[in-house]
């Protein structure tokens, strides 16, 4: 097969090389891609920031597409070649490249009417957003729940996915896409760069602050959650997009914060992916049923050729992406 392939970091271009189609194992399937999401990871792994014996060159980017089972190993008993697929895989998965083998629990049936475009940008943002939201203890109905970089893909799922269970949604975002992100579902849109953000988002919840942040970009921004956390509320710290987390663990032990037992945790959705294969199963065929009823709309911000990768790359970098940017594999359409 020929796959779009970086073959040394910090490239500007993706080369165009020849590998071997993939075979499939027990428990495996074979996924002929139409499309790929693409992803902040693959920006990080373009750049080098990951461990070079973690992405070995030459490397398909890609974790994470939608296309047609050409093949199923033996001991896979719930899907079929022919059938329409998402599917969420490792930083091997291939996605860029034209066939996929991956665990078949890591893949989920959808519906002839959802497009190979829509259901792309599905898998990596909602997957998040529901580890992020239900797996570490729900909120209760009707809580605020506070949304870092909510225009992007994961922050766009967040909103929708939030909506659907009956929590309130503080969304933070650039002035310029508080329109956008109140169309996705947004109870709140406030400008992440105002002066007061902390005191509109206490004035939004009558000074009660909200359950849940779900912060998506680290750096200086965690300690201010702290600020905004009502009773028992947790900050879910992940994608890191603004750097590490910065401050002290200190500022939990100390009041106004202590009394309010308050929590902070990290997540990772490939430790569900890795560890917990059966619940991160259920998660994707939630995704995939929520695609064939409608009740979710992953917002396509641009679909790219796979030969034009590197433009998408630039795209997303550039920080003027609402939802998630797809990349269209050339030999077939939607």
């Amino acid at each position: 097969m020929q796959a779009y392939a970086l073959t040394a970091f910090a490239a500007d271009t993706f080369e165009q090389i020849s590998l071997p189609v993939p075979v499939v194992g027990a428990g495996q399937v074979l996924v002929q891609n139409r499309t790929a999401g693409v992803n902040n990871i693959d920006l990080l792994i373009r750049r080098g920031v990951l461990s070079p014996a973690a992405t070995p060159l030459p490397h398909v980017l890609g974790v994470e597409g939608a296309g047609v089972l050409e093949d199923v190993g033996p001991g896979v008993d719930n899907l079929n070649i022919g059938d329409r697929v998402i599917w969420l895989g490792s930083l091997g998965a291939g996605g860029y490249g034209p066939y996929t083998v991956i665990d078949a629990a890591h893949v989920a049936k959808i519906v002839d009417s959802v497009s190979f475009d829509v259901a792309a940008a599905a898998p990596v943002a909602y997957a998040t957003a529901r580890n992020n939201l239900f797996t570490y203890g729900t909120p209760d109905p009707g809580a605020w729940v506070l949304i870092h970089s909510a225009a992007g893909g994961v922050g766009t799922a967040a909103l929708q996915v939030a909506r659907n269970a009956g929590f309130k949604t503080i969304a933070l975002t650039t002035s310029a896409k508080l329109d956008f992100v109140r169309a996705q579902g947004a109870t709140v849109a406030i400008d992440r760069g105002a002066s007061d953000v902390v005191e509109q988002v206490l004035r939004v919840t009558g000074d009660q602050g909200v359950a849940l942040s779900l912060n998506s970009v680290g750096g200086s921004t965690i300690v201010q959650d702290l600020k905004v956390l009502g009773k028992f509320g947790q900050v879910i710290s992940f994608g890191h997009l603004g750097g590490p987390p910065e401050g002290s663990a200190r500022d939990l032990l100390m009041p106004p914060y202590f009394n309010k037992s308050i929590a902070i945790r990290v997540s990772d959705l490939y430790t569900l992916w890795e560890a917990k294969k059966g619940a991160f199963n259920a998660i994707l065929r939630q995704i995939a049923d929520d695609l064939s009823r409608k009740v979710i709309s992953p917002q396509v911000h641009k679909v790219f050729a796979c030969s034009e990768a590197i433009a998408a790359h630039r795209e997303l970098e550039s920080g003027r992406t609402t939802g998630k940017i797809v990349l269209r594999h050339d030999y077939l359409g939607s």
